[in-house]
């Protein structure tokens, strides 16, 4: 084991070593569209050149009034690594462009005559990706709301996905729609246009001609997820609000408060049921949980009642108690719900490169990292400041 640890540790050492995107030239143009920038940023890690057309209105967003270098928090995190450019700059720089990201809405470069009809003439290799509410693609929404902003909570609520949040547990009107409290939409925005990007550069290699590629963060959601969305789609009706209770397992796929804080318990299949109820020193109530289940439709109380039951179980056990006995057992998975604090104190995330600090002008701050942990051609964060 320590042989193959000491191997990977010096597979993963990124020293020394390539970026895979090296040579890469990416324009993004997004404004106040930070699905645009994020999927500029996925690209940059990767070690693509990022240039970034600087937009004053993004800029000035910010949490708690704190500046860094002058850029709200949103726009200094997803700005680093990348060269802002004005506008007067933009036209020297297209011809040495390989990926352009639209954040703008559809027509609107085409205004200033940068839009692909005019750049696919002009840069036939030029691989081209728009994000807007509801794509380029030439339909009827994406014509009436060309004018629109594109917005995270938007992107959430309109494809079904912000439907499907809330308690439960209460009626209507009480048991209203939520917002995932992240931007959701705007992370897997950023992902499929990133990802759409590479799959253009492949086949760019291959053929020598450019691509466009068009996201609409307003369906990116649904269609990313699946079997969430999708089993609404295949019941013919929506499915019950689900904030931490999932919809199908109930009572044992949740969040609940254990002897000192929240844990997370995620049991999926039978083997993790049984075993959850067993190291809560209640193996009877296994059964009884796959007898409710079965009546769930008819007598959804007994299911409530249950759960009240292992609430008030869990609630007497501390959680590193129950995340031992859980590690004892292999399953299920059981886990602490960490604060952001707590992650950043935790040297696996440094290890991994997934936070790093940085020392700007003077001030130490710690910064979110990159997913990419490559072995050849490892991703990088740049530094900020």
């Amino acid at each position: 084991m320590m042989e193959r640890e000491a191997t990977l540790k010096e597979l993963f050492r990124p020293e020394g070593k390539p970026a895979a995107l090296e040579g890469v030239k990416v324009l993004e143009i997004c404004g106040v569209n930070f699905g645009c920038m994020i999927a500029g940023s996925l690209l940059q890690e990767l070690g693509a050149e990022v240039y970034t057309l600087f937009d004053e209105e993004a800029a000035k967003i910010t949490a708690e009034g704190v500046y860094i270098e002058g850029v709200g928090i949103p726009y200094f995190v997803e700005g680093r690594g990348k060269r802002r450019v004005t506008w007067g700059e933009v036209s020297s720089i297209l011809p040495t462009v390989d990926i352009l990201i639209d954040g703008l809405g559809p027509g609107k470069l085409a205004e200033r005559g940068v839009g692909y009809p005019q750049l696919a003439e002009k840069y036939p290799a030029l691989i081209y990706v728009a994000v807007s509410p509801f794509g380029h693609f030439p339909t009827q929404k994406s014509r009436e709301y060309a004018n629109m902003p594109d917005s995270d909570l938007t992107g959430q609520a309109y494809n079904g996905y912000m439907a499907m949040l809330g308690n439960p547990s209460l009626p209507e009107p009480y048991s209203y729609p939520l917002r995932a409290g992240i931007w959701l939409s705007w992370a897997f925005t950023g992902a499929a246009a990133a990802l759409g990007a590479l799959a253009a550069y492949w086949q760019r290699l291959k053929t020598g001609k450019g691509r466009f590629v068009d996201v609409a963060t307003n369906d990116v959601l649904s269609v990313v997820h699946p079997y969430q969305v999708g089993a609404g789609f295949i019941l013919g009706r929506g499915r019950r609000r689900s904030p931490t209770i999932d919809a199908n397992l109930y009572v044992t796929y949740t969040t609940a408060k254990a002897k000192d804080r929240f844990v997370a318990i995620a049991t999926v299949i039978w083997p993790e049921i049984e075993a959850f109820f067993e190291i809560i020193g209640r193996p009877d109530l296994a059964e009884k949980w796959r007898e409710a289940m079965a009546k769930v439709e008819e007598r959804p109380e007994e299911l409530h009642r249950l759960e009240k039951e292992v609430f008030n179980i869990v609630a007497q056990i501390p959680s590193n108690e129950l995340i031992r006995r859980s590690r004892e057992k292999g399953r299920p998975p059981i886990a602490v719900v960490k604060t952001l604090e707590e992650v950043a104190a935790q040297e696996h995330w440094h290890t991994r490169r997934a936070i790093m600090q940085v020392d700007c002008r003077g001030k130490r701050l710690l910064m979110p990292g990159t997913p990419y942990v490559l072995s050849e051609t490892p991703g990088r964060a740049n530094q900020p400041c």
